[in-house]
């Protein structure tokens, strides 16, 4: 609802203004250049950026793991969990 009384006007469709929609992606630089620079045959093990993760958690890291990926490769990723849940990534395939 208006908070103040506005008129309806006929304008043309140059005059449209739209409002962004959605979150902005927030990529974390030093991860993505990890990620970038990952080849086959290599894994990157993510002590350092994530920790152990908890059981309750490793949905949401893989999330912002595949982000990051997706942000700087085009092919896919592997995900896997040490036993302490440190994430590990590899190139699939």
């Amino acid at each position: 609802m208006p908070t103040a009384k506005q008129e309806d006007k006929v304008i043309s469709v140059s005059e449209i203004v739209t409002s962004p929609r959605g979150r902005k992606k927030v990529i974390t630089p030093a991860l993505a250049e990890k990620l970038r620079d990952l080849r086959a045959g290599q894994a990157v093990a993510l002590a350092g950026t994530f920790g152990n993760v908890p059981m309750a958690q490793r949905t949401k890291v893989s999330q912002v793991i595949r982000k990051h990926w997706n942000h700087v490769r085009d092919d896919a990723c592997r995900i896997q969990y040490s036993p302490e849940g440190v994430p590990q990534v590899s190139v699939k395939g």
